[in-house]
């Protein structure tokens, strides 16, 4: 989360603000990787910023879906690449 404040401040620093809009679930262990897999397909469009995890907690969810979600995104003719971190 970011205040509009601290946007203004980062932007005047020179920084570009790159915010996510598909949220995989990954960490959540009531989601199923299978689950997890499907929140990344129905709800990326053109653009999207996708959000996985790279934590213990997301582990399971993380690798199941994350290379089935990459190879749909790229048989749909998706771009993949990665942001930040």
């Amino acid at each position: 989360k970011i205040k509009p404040k601290q946007s203004k401040i980062l932007r005047k620093k020179g920084y570009q603000i790159i915010m996510w809009d598909v949220l995989s679930k990954d960490y959540d262990s009531n989601t199923s990787p299978e689950k997890c897999l499907e929140n990344v397909i129905n709800n990326t469009s053109q653009g999207s910023i996708i959000v996985f995890h790279d934590s213990l907690k997301a582990q399971n969810n993380l690798e199941y879906s994350l290379p089935k979600a990459i190879t749909f995104l790229k048989n749909k003719g998706f771009k993949v690449k990665r942001v930040g971190g």
